[in-house]
């Protein structure tokens, strides 16, 4: 009988460190079937058929992601916060047995590496659960896709990029790239939480919470290429030491960088410029509704009013000595 407890406390992530670093044209391969499929399914398989209806099957799959993110932020959030703020604490030794004792700052969080910590473990399983669910995760674009929903150009370029950069991470041991997952799967279990909630039909309830989502996002770049920048100013401009790779930071800055700007113009869209629009209608409408009833007013203040009769002007009396043209007048009225 399979027990999950057991198998966290068990788990050794070399080996699948070393299959990944021994198959690199994997994720590649995945990339070029990904792309495919969102650039030709739309205009060929799904271009005369109806769309699918999936909207339980899809509430069913953001609510495990939701899960999953939150199982994984449950693990190493806390790693994440004692290797930056507390100066000195021991974890449990899952390679060696016994305890490590670790010292928590900036500096070590970042470029410190401990096989022990991140590649064993219940944190070194969701560490690397993290990294081979990109190719799963990437099912958020079928759901899409077979809905006939649209694929902006940022979903698809953020599951492409992320996915081949995390498998290099992996196995080239980036010591940040455990502070990146762990940012990721906070963001991610109230991210998919919030689909789920669509999904079901209660998006009226959630709507306030997406522009905090977005934000958060946003903020997740900021951070991610601060510590890229971070780890190439140790390596190049320090004698410390910095467990990662030139290569893997300078790519990774350009990749936190497009996605920083296109979530940032995604936000603005969505909630500034959007708002703005709205508001512009709304008043708009509003302008329009006051004209009309201005115009209405004015029409029943036309049809309310009496109508002048010919008889307004009123001839004073005749007298028997006025002239006879002024009798003349009084009998043609």
């Amino acid at each position: 009988m399979f027990h999950p407890f057991e198998y966290l406390e068990n788990f050794h992530g070399l080996a699948v460190s070393l299959w990944m670093g021994a198959n690199p044209e994997l994720p590649f391969l995945a990339a070029v079937l990904y792309i495919a499929f969102v650039l030709y399914v739309p205009s060929t398989f799904m271009s005369r058929r109806p769309a699918y209806d999936l909207r339980w099957l899809s509430a069913i799959w953001n609510l495990i992601l939701s899960v999953f993110s939150l199982c994984g932020a449950y693990y190493c959030i806390p790693l994440m916060f004692k290797s930056l703020l507390v100066t000195e604490f021991t974890v449990r030794n899952y390679t060696g047995g016994g305890t490590v004792t670790m010292h928590g700052s900036f500096y070590n969080a970042v470029c410190g590496w401990n096989d022990s910590v991140l590649y064993d473990g219940p944190v070194g399983a969701f560490l690397c659960f993290f990294i081979l669910s990109k190719i799963p995760e990437m099912l958020d674009t079928a759901f899409l896709i077979f809905q006939k929903k649209p694929v902006i150009f940022l979903h698809w370029y953020h599951h492409t990029t992320v996915m081949l950069y995390c498998w290099h991470s992996y196995v080239v041991k980036i010591s940040g790239g455990f502070v990146f997952a762990s940012m990721n799967y906070g963001v991610h279990s109230v991210m998919y939480l919030y689909y789920f909630i669509c999904v079901c039909g209660y998006r009226k309830y959630v709507r306030p919470f997406a522009p905090i989502i977005t934000f958060l996002q946003i903020a997740q770049m900021v951070v991610g290429m601060f510590i890229e920048v971070y780890m190439l100013y140790i390596i190049y401009l320090t004698d410390k030491h910095c467990h990662s790779d030139t290569t893997n930071a300078r790519l990774g800055f350009m990749m936190y960088l497009s996605y920083f700007v296109l979530f940032s113009k995604l936000f603005y869209k969505n909630y500034i410029s959007g708002r703005k629009r709205r508001n512009a209608e709304a008043t708009s409408v509003s302008s329009d509704k006051q004209k009309h009833f201005s115009c209405a007013q004015k029409v029943d203040a036309t049809v309310e009013a009496p109508a002048p009769t010919p008889t307004t002007v009123v001839a004073p009396p005749l007298s028997a000595k006025q002239p006879p043209h002024l009798r003349q007048v009084k009998r043609r009225h």
